[in-house]
């Protein structure tokens, strides 16, 4: 599948005819990594952001004169944006097709860069990706060559570890990937990403509801009268809890509990956050919640780290509690996606077979899924 139908069938789009030859194609696909590694150049100097200010056509030196302007205003001793970066950067963005590229020296804002300057967190994904996940799969081969290709990759020993190590960070490379991002002032970026991700299409109830989930009958306390109503694990500021709230207005702030191991959150507001990590030795502390939520946390985790993870939850369930684990379908459309949680977790997208039998280990049994 290429990069422009997985594009449209994220987007429910019909997918673009081919057009061009084997080659091509391949050629077209194997020599994007570089122009990645342009990605953070253009949000660093906020590119995106100033084409879609401009709301006209603009050279490359109307953006630089743009961008300096607004730095020469922050007055931080901030390194200014020269013409030929600025326009070599543009013109591979337009090859992206992040933006678009009017002329030889003329570029604008495209239906994607108003998306993005629109929805920031969309921004933060695009340099977490471009940033850690480049790098990660830049080391992807190394690390399986000196390691006479030892698979799967342990949660803190993969390729973005195995990079650090050869670049004499030993201290990086001991490290998980997010604690890597944390200790070089990334993890905020990253935390931006999560709550709006690249794009969302309705509300946590409107989505499993569209679904043919009944949130309704899993929240009700009639099966456990006095329990907390959910617990969403890994759920980073509360944005899902925040939404379930809103449908759910009798939901008090101590029946909606977010569960993080994050030093970037200390507090959210309008939910009940508790610091709990899975990996020490303590149990899930809240028993017979109504429902535990994991919502893409699952992916990030190899096979064995996920069992034991569901194992505790399992355990502190009561016989009307439910788990809803949100994940991506495996399928072609997310190939890139499975990739990246290999090369950066040791995680995976997983099957519904690969879900069953996890769910087997952990004494759970699937009751519901979509596609």
């Amino acid at each position: 599948m290429s990069l422009l139908t997985r594009i449209a069938s994220l987007l429910g789009l019909s997918s673009p005819a081919p057009v061009a030859p084997p080659g091509a194609a391949l050629a077209a696909t194997l020599t994007v990594p570089a122009s990645l590694g342009f990605v953070p150049v253009a949000i660093h100097f906020d590119l995106f952001d100033i084409l879609v200010s401009l709301g006209s056509p603009a050279s490359a030196e109307k953006v630089t004169t743009t961008c300096n302007a607004r730095i020469k205003a922050r007055d931080n001793n901030e390194p200014e944006l020269s013409t030929r970066l600025a326009s070599d950067t543009l013109y591979i963005m337009a090859g992206l097709g992040l933006v678009e590229r009017m002329d030889e020296d003329s570029f604008s804002a495209n239906a994607i860069t108003k998306h993005m300057v629109a929805m920031p967190s969309a921004q933060h994904g695009a340099l977490h990706f471009t940033t850690e996940g480049l790098m990660a799969g830049a080391f992807l081969m190394k690390k399986l060559q000196d390691t006479n290709f030892a698979y799967p990759f342990a949660d803190a020993d993969g390729p973005l570890q195995y990079a650090y190590r050869l670049m004499g960070q030993p201290e990086l490379a001991a490290q998980h990937t997010y604690s890597i991002m944390e200790t070089q002032g990334r993890m905020d970026s990253f935390n931006r990403f999560m709550v709006g991700k690249f794009f969302k299409f309705g509300t946590f109830p409107e989505r499993v509801k569209s679904m043919g989930y009944d949130l309704d009958s899993a929240l009700a306390m009639d099966g456990n009268p006095g329990s907390a109503a959910m617990v969403d694990i890994g759920g980073g500021r509360g944005e899902l809890l925040l939404e379930v709230q809103a449908v759910y207005p009798q939901l008090t702030a101590d029946e909606l509990i977010v569960q993080e191991f994050n030093a970037e959150i200390d507090s959210v507001p309008g939910v009940r956050l508790m610091e709990w990590n899975y990996k020490e030795s303590s149990e899930q502390p809240i028993r017979g919640a109504r429902v535990y939520s994991l919502q893409h946390i699952l992916h990030n985790l190899p096979d064995l780290d996920a069992v034991a993870l569901l194992q505790k939850i399992s355990k502190a369930m009561a016989p009307g509690s439910r788990i809803l684990i949100i994940e991506y379908a495996k399928n072609l459309t997310y190939t890139s996606l499975h990739a990246s949680m290999i090369a950066l977790y040791g995680g995976r997208e997983r099957s519904p077979e690969e879900w069953r039998q996890i769910a087997g280990l952990t004494g759970l049994k699937v009751t519901f899924e979509a596609s």
